[in-house]
């Protein structure tokens, strides 16, 4: 096996030294005040940085065709956990996402959400959608990934189970599925979304709060857009070289969930314009890599694997930076890498090795990426 793509690697791992230093910054004043410990948020953090390195280092060398009929497996562990979050999951906040095993505290959706993209991979190499047309090729897939995403919004957790469906529909794409086809499962997704909004008030609300201030420069401070308001204050306070590292005062318990959700924002009050376009710059060259890497497989399986995973991570980096500057309603998503939390770090970490993997076995040319367009042209 030639040598893989070493940005991949280092990418993922400069990130997430960033997401180190920023927890602590972010996370040290609401850790003291909490558990009269200002380190206690890096500690927790460094050793899940720990696990999640030696994670990628395993996934780097981790056999594809072991993984591939692992996926069937995977998949149903994920879904057995899924479904016993629903069933006695840990509450907090008002949504129940977290299992606890023994002293550790896991969010079954992000294993969920990796099983999914590998499933997907495993099914659609065995049964392409532009071969099998749209009764036999696309409705199974896309009633599996109905399943977890159904598990998934059960918690609830729309914010999610939307970037699963979404995650599907580029895979699907990548799979050679025919554009006419790619119709039903948008519209599917979007009715979902719509029924999830209309059957739970506080999503609902979250809406009105972000169409209120997009269309009509309304704003709640005190209530439902505390949040976003005490975000944009951050951002907004940075300016182009930021207050310096640590000298943020949202993080002071004005903007809650600073060390997770809006970490970003203290990235932005802290290191300004500067520090924002270095994040900026990192996160594009990685998903730059990986999906070259996935355009470079000259194997389905790996090719779907690595545009799965990439977009996954991209997805939930979008959706992060859109939600604390205020381009998307308030969500619960961490950005990948850098925001404190361990199922999120392990998983995003388990994919940064297994794209390494993937392009440790790739030519120089885009293999499948010529293909795939070959046969829209033919």
């Amino acid at each position: 096996m030639r040598r893989g793509d070493r940005w991949l690697v280092g990418l993922a791992l400069l990130l997430t030294a960033v997401g180190l230093v920023m927890v602590y910054s972010a996370g040290s004043f609401h850790a003291f005040v909490r558990y009269g410990d200002s380190n206690y948020f890096l500690r927790q953090q460094f050793v899940r940085t720990l696990i999640g390195v030696a994670v990628l280092f395993a996934c780097s060398r981790l056999s594809l065709r072991r993984l591939e009929a692992m996926a069937p497996w995977l998949l149903g562990a994920a879904c057995v956990m899924l479904a016993l979050v629903v069933a006695m999951g840990h509450m907090s906040n008002g949504a129940t996402r977290w299992l606890r095993l023994g002293f550790l505290s896991v969010q079954p959706t992000d294993l969920g959400r990796f099983a999914a993209v590998v499933f997907l991979a495993w099914w659609l190499k065995r049964r392409p959608v532009a071969e099998l047309g749209f009764w036999r090729g696309m409705v199974p897939p896309l009633l599996v990934l109905g399943l977890v995403a159904g598990l998934i919004l059960k918690q609830p957790n729309l914010s999610s189970a939307a970037l699963l469906l979404g995650t599907g529909f580029v895979m699907l794409f990548l799979s050679g599925a025919p554009f006419k086809l790619l119709a039903a499962p948008l519209a599917t997704g979007a009715s979902v979304v719509a029924v999830a909004l209309a059957t739970h008030p506080y999503m609902m609300t979250r809406v009105n709060t972000y169409l209120g201030f997009v269309f009509g420069g309304q704003l709640d401070h005190r209530g439902a857009g505390w949040q976003l308001d005490q975000s944009l204050i951050a951002i907004g306070s940075g300016g182009v070289l930021g207050r310096g590292l640590g000298g943020g005062l949202q993080k002071l318990l004005y903007l809650p969930e600073a060390h997770t959700d809006f970490i970003f924002s203290i990235l932005a009050e802290e290191l300004g314009l500067i520090g924002v376009t270095i994040l900026f710059v990192l996160i594009g060259l990685f998903l730059w890599r990986g999906m070259r890497a996935a355009a470079r497989a000259s194997e389905p399986f790996a090719c779907l694997l690595a545009g799965g995973l990439t977009m996954q991570i991209g997805l939930y980096a979008i959706a992060n930076l859109a939600v604390a500057t205020g381009l998307a309603p308030t969500t619960g998503l961490p950005l990948p890498f850098v925001s404190y939390g361990g199922s999120a770090l392990l998983v995003n970490l388990a994919a940064a090795g297994l794209l390494y993997r993937v392009s440790a076995m790739n030519g120089d040319e885009d293999a499948l990426a010529r293909q795939r367009w070959s046969r829209e042209a033919a």
